[in-house]
């Protein structure tokens, strides 16, 4: 006899599925279904009694004996799809391997061996750590949220691994997210030379075997401890005894394509459902958490200094104004030279990629643009190609003026690259290691980088944001921060808080060792009050500043906000359709919240297609969900052109 299921099928549809079932399938097990013309693999959901529907199609196979999908997931990824509004089978879709989604055998290939090599000596805790792990593990049985707040270098990892050795202990896991997959060997370094238990990862750069493993394991119980970037926090992790989020402040949290959610913001939810601790860990907390610990919904536990006698590193300014218009200034190649020959490390930080941002012509105005996007291109003088960061686009550069036919071009500007040309010619026998998005492209690459700098030798390292957080270099004793100024010049409100935490993170990287560090930034807006705050490390008097400031402007996270966005390569017609919902939304009875837009977004066009946003806020959450649902049910009386593309973005970033 057949009975009647529910499926979620990852369409970007928001119903389910009704199909007809004459084999035992378990809710949350995957089954292979028609649908169309194709055959695709769905999620049970439920059984049924009857359905809405007289011509059911049958279930053609079940693919799993058991559940792939626990009934305490499911409620999790439910809850995740109500709060984001995004379809049902595609959160579920998401929250699994590509294996798996395609209907491969849910089988582990590869097990993961344990480090026989861990030591069980940790190092000697500080009062402050010993408090922190006190304090974490008195609500080893229900959930309580903390913000272990550390200065850079701090110990925040020995705090982690303290209360994972404990809660390991009485046979649980524990869920560990870090934002880059920079920082992921790292950490399990860290973790397999303390524990003698299965550490998995999970992120992008595994292949689809590794990943399948890794979830699998999970689920199973055998991992132990599951470490990963911010898709980790959908494993399926039966025994879940904590989940901690490393570097809690960073936007590499937040999901911007498809579905969009944010794994911290998750991490509260994941947490709860599982009545266990949660740890958020950073020297720079966001202004969310840090109202949140003000509202008591998080408990701040300080790690005010740094063990083993390391101190903060001195950080001074150099006034630009004052300077010829080169990246490097006479008094930062002098601090440079002073370190280099005590043989100790140095690292500039320059948050641009490529050789130089400009190409441009010396007697009109014309400068090399690309064509798909609003924005130029950078030129990229390894390859000889200018490039487009935004659509990839690439190109040979001209060599005279398209508009004036002029031969003299020039390049104006500064990236990784063109600093490392630079750096070469300043300091031609010290060894210099470029870490941007293009020397790291290569498989194990920036594993090989790492290396080299923790070796200790004297050496100079260029970085972009990669560098900016998590990684500890024992003998780097100088930073310079070139080119901050953008980040005050910014229409973006948060980014003065962004750049915040950038000074602070990347400040942090020296001076871990016995050498007191020092750290110059460059800049030609020296009297900004941000500089007082990060000279005097006071991170927090400055963030609590930014929340009086946003609280006055009633702007997050004293308010809360939803960003609808249209595209289409008809300029015309994203516009039109957000006109649209803009006039139904103010017709459904919504006091509280307001309507901002719709306008161009602040790179307009982008591969060819132009976009559009429409802001809706909110100092009452639920207000603003209770209107995005009311609009979902209306959204038939609008007549969307069909080369229109849209999403919504909860708690956008950007």
């Amino acid at each position: 006899m057949s009975l009647i299921i529910e499926v979620a099928i990852p369409v970007p549809l928001f119903n389910t599925f009704d199909y007809l079932c004459s084999q035992k399938a378990s809710i949350g097990a995957r089954v292979k279904v028609p649908f169309g013309q194709k055959k695709v693999t769905g999620i049970v959901l439920s059984y049924k009694d009857k359905s809405k529907f007289d011509k059911l199609r049958s279930v053609e196979e079940v693919l799993d004996q058991e559940a792939l999908l626990s009934k305490e997931i499911l409620d999790f990824l439910f809850w995740s799809a109500s709060y984001y509004h995004h379809p049902i089978g595609e959160v579920l879709s998401n929250a699994i391997p590509k294996n798996l989604r395609i209907g491969k055998p849910a089988v582990i290939k590869k097990e993961t061996t344990i480090n026989d090599n861990s030591s069980t000596n940790p190092l000697k805790q500080t009062s402050e750590q010993k408090k922190a792990v006190v304090d974490v593990l008195k609500y080893e049985n229900s959930f309580h949220g903390f913000l272990l707040h550390g200065v850079t270098g701090s110990g925040k990892t020995e705090v982690y691994l303290s209360i994972t050795e404990w809660l390991l202990k009485k046979e649980k896991q524990v869920l560990v997210l870090v934002p880059e997959i920079g920082l992921t060997p790292q950490m399990i370094v860290r973790f397999e030379e303390r524990i003698k238990a299965k550490v998995v990862a999970v992120h992008s750069q595994l292949n689809e075997t590794q990943k399948q493993d890794a979830y699998l394991m999970a689920k199973s119980g055998e991992a132990k401890v599951i470490l990963g970037t911010r898709s980790a926090i959908f494993t399926p992790i039966p025994k879940l005894g904590l989940v901690i989020v490393d570097e809690e402040h960073d936007g590499s949290f937040k999901q911007q394509s498809n579905f969009r959610y944010s794994a911290r913001d998750l991490s509260f939810m994941r947490a709860k459902l599982a009545n266990i601790p949660l740890i958020l860990g950073t020297a720079t907390p966001s202004l969310e958490t840090l109202k949140n610990v003000v509202d008591q919904k998080l408990t701040r536990l300080v790690l005010s200094s740094r063990p083993g006698g390391a101190i903060l590193p001195e950080i001074n300014l150099i006034d630009m104004r004052s300077q010829a218009s080169e990246a490097l200034s006479i008094p930062l190649i002098s601090k440079m030279e002073h370190y280099l020959k005590e043989d100790k490390q140095v690292m500039l930080f320059i948050n641009r990629r490529g050789y130089a941002p400009v190409f441009y012509c010396t007697e009109c105005d014309w400068r090399a643009e690309c064509n798909n996007c609003d924005s130029t291109l950078v030129y990229h003088r390894n390859i000889n190609r200018l490039k487009c960061h935004h659509c990839g686009l690439e190109t040979v550069p001209e060599s005279s003026c398209p508009s004036c036919k002029n031969h003299d071009l020039k390049i104006l500007g500064y990236g990784t690259e063109r600093l490392e040309e630079n750096l070469e010619s300043f300091f031609p026998d010290t060894t210099v290691i470029r870490i941007d998005r293009d020397t790291t492209r290569r498989k194990k690459a920036f594993t090989t980088h790492l290396e080299k700098i923790n070796s200790g030798e004297s050496c100079i390292i260029v970085g972009t944001q990669m560098l900016a957080k998590g990684h500890d270099f024992s003998n780097l004793a100088f930073v310079g921060i070139l080119d901050v100024d953008v980040g005050l010049m910014s229409l973006d409100f948060r980014a003065t808080e962004h750049l915040a935490q950038l000074l602070v993170q990347v400040s942090g990287r020296c001076g871990r060792g016995k050498y007191k560090g020092e750290v110059n930034i460059q800049t030609r807006y020296p009297n900004h009050p941000i500089f007082n705050f990060i000279r005097d490390s006071q991170y927090t008097k400055y963030a609590n500043h930014l929340l009086t400031e946003r609280q006055d402007a009633q702007l997050p996270p004293y308010a809360h906000q939803a960003l609808i966005c249209a595209n289409s390569k008809n300029k015309d017609a994203p516009e039109k359709f957000l006109s649209e919902v803009a006039n139904l939304i103010n017709n459904i009875d919504m006091d509280s919240v307001e309507i901002w837009g719709p306008v161009p977004a602040v790179i307009e066009k982008k591969s060819n297609y132009y976009y559009f946003n429409l802001y809706l806020q909110s100092t009452n959450r639920n207000e603003l969900h209770r209107v995005i649902k009311t609009f979902y049910k209306h959204l038939e009386t609008i007549k969307i052109s069909s080369t229109v593309r849209w999403f919504i973005d909860i708690d956008p970033i950007e």
